[in-house]
């Protein structure tokens, strides 16, 4: 339902951005883009939920800079392997509205640096079942497309949005259990590299 939800406000951005008259007068010139985000039904046995804080200032009259601090809680399960991680990351790019100013049709881009400390289990419920964790350091590389929607009058805008993109990982790994192998070096990659995911955002223009 929440996917749905979004989808539609998205479509609903899209045709309001290219059609609604514009104010540019009014339009702020910086603003402050909190939000959630989760990934859609394309990403199968992942779930994850997204955290978003945006700092947002217009550069030219159609192109917003933008810096951006995420951090995602996801859990990967295909009832074989289970990972478990919570990654950090800082990532800076702009947005080009193309209306102008900042409101309507959006396509931005970000590139970033972010952190991971991940658990994992292979052979999930077998006799050689083990247990390790893995570090991984990661730029990362994220196309959004979406919309900002006033509320009214009001300086706060819904920022629906779909984003997709690409860690590109350096990660070490080690065994926790049994006892045999805690400590021994493993290849284990982190099953977080491509995704897709939805957001919406409260943006507070100033």
């Amino acid at each position: 339902m929440k996917e749905l939800i979004v989808v539609v406000l998205l479509v609903y951005a899209v045709a309001l951005g290219l059609s609604a008259p514009r104010t540019s007068d009014a339009e702020p010139a910086d603003s402050v883009n909190l939000g959630i985000g989760g990934v859609i039904q394309t990403m199968p046995h992942c779930k994850a939920t997204l955290f978003i804080t945006e700092y947002e200032h217009m550069l030219t009259p159609k192109v917003a800079g933008l810096g951006r601090i995420s951090e995602v809680d996801y859990k990967f399960d295909n009832n074989k392997y289970v990972e478990q991680g919570r990654p950090k990351g800082v990532d800076i790019g702009a947005r080009w509205y193309s209306a102008g100013g900042m409101q309507g049709f959006y396509v931005g881009g970000t590139v970033g640096y972010w952190m991971a400390d991940w658990t994992f289990t292979d052979n999930k419920g077998q006799a050689n079942e083990v247990h390790g964790k893995g570090d991984s350091d990661s730029v990362r590389v994220n196309v959004d497309i979406g919309a900002r929607l006033p509320i009214g009058s009001s300086s706060v805008s819904i920022m629906p949005a779909l984003n997709l993109g690409r860690f590109f990982a350096s990660t070490t790994c080690e065994y926790t259990a049994p006892a045999s192998v805690i400590g021994a070096s493993c290849n284990r990659k982190s099953e977080v590299t491509n995704y897709l995911f939805l957001s919406v955002m409260a943006g507070i223009g100033f």
